[in-house]
């Protein structure tokens, strides 16, 4: 899979792979504005949260360009003003882990307004190139749960467009297809914007792995039927408790999925495990109403429909087998578990 975002040397302006027009339509941005970079991570034109996660640190480069600043003072206070900028969407932690990543090492470096610049540049670049190794080594970290032949259920799309490159679900899947060359896919539609049907169902296609699309109200009808061996599934948010925030309806496929004693992975990166938030106090994206309303843009309800549109949902830890990251697996989930793969 080609990158979904990356930082152009030369130009400094960061390109970005458009995926509102996936799949029947493959367009790039490119961009050497933190404000287009801001309203891409609002509109969905970029998404997944380490891929806002590596964006929101270009985005930071960027405000540092634009910034025209005389003094470490004033550049600084432009990157406090462009974090505000960038951080739209409030679910997803990898967000502001990125934004403040990169204000803090301004405040850290010494030097010219030039080398901090660089250095900045620099960072985001490799916040990027830290991601593509995560997602390496989350892949590799989950292969002791996958078994030849295994059939493995997804929801929404924790693939390569979700981040820099290789994706935490897409890695999970890559590296156990390439191991054992017949692993396959259930990708639910994830509807209201369908990012399993448009982006894992073609992510995986182009791959040549086995992939078949249903429809989110046929889990329960696929889990009975005995197709699926396993359930993996990423997140925008990891708790110090254990609860994982990702694309609604996850609760749901880990309800069902122990209803059915089929195993529930979490696959993220460690940026994504925020210790210090309860789950009382996750703040749930609720978006456009018409993003239900229409599909494709047109209406397939009552214009004036009352509409209930949140992004996320909270699965909590007794219906998770294993949340596993690049850092390592925690096999039925505890804050005791959690904070001990934390601090090592």
């Amino acid at each position: 899979m080609f990158r979904t975002i990356e930082w152009i040397d030369g130009v400094n302006k960061v390109r970005l792979v458009d995926q509102t027009k996936l799949p029947l339509t493959v367009e790039h941005i490119e961009t050497d504005s933190h404000e287009r970079i801001a309203k891409s991570i609002k509109i969905m034109e970029i998404r997944g949260a380490p891929a806002i996660g590596a964006a929101a640190g270009m985005g930071m480069a960027l405000a540092a360009l634009e910034s025209k600043a005389k003094s470490k003072e004033e550049l600084v206070k432009k990157l406090e003003e462009a974090a505000l900028t960038l951080n739209t969407r409030p679910t997803a932690v990898n967000l502001t882990w990125a934004t403040r990543r990169m204000l803090n090492l301004a405040v850290a470096t010494e030097g010219s307004v030039t080398g901090i610049i660089d250095r900045l540049i620099e960072e985001a670049k490799e916040i990027a190139e830290e991601d593509v190794r995560m997602c390496r080594a989350i892949g590799e970290n989950t292969l002791p749960f996958i078994k030849s032949g295994y059939t493995i259920q997804t929801i929404c799309n924790a693939g390569s467009l979700a981040t820099v490159h290789l994706g935490t679900v897409g890695a999970v899947v890559r590296v156990a297809h390439e191991k054992y060359g017949n692993i396959k896919v259930y990708a639910a539609e994830t509807r209201p914007r369908q990012q399993g049907a448009r982006l894992t169902t073609f992510e995986f296609m182009e791959d040549g792995i086995d992939t078949t699309l249903i429809t989110d109200g046929m889990i329960g009808t696929v889990f009975r039927d005995g197709r699926i061996d396993c359930c993996v599934v990423g997140s925008d948010r990891i708790l110090g408790t254990g609860h994982v925030t990702n694309k609604i309806g996850t609760y749901t496929m880990a309800i069902v999925a122990k209803h059915h004693g089929i195993p529930f992975y979490v696959v993220a990166p460690m940026s994504t495990v925020d210790m210090n938030t309860r789950p009382e106090d996750v703040v749930i994206e609720e978006r456009d109403p018409d993003e239900i309303r229409l599909i494709n843009g047109t209406p397939v309800t009552v214009p004036d429909a009352k509409v209930y549109n949140p992004a996320f949902d909270i699965t909590p830890p007794e219906l998770i087998t294993a949340i596993i990251t690049d850092k390592g697996a925690v096999e039925n989930p505890t804050e005791e578990k959690m904070r001990r793969l934390y601090e090592s």
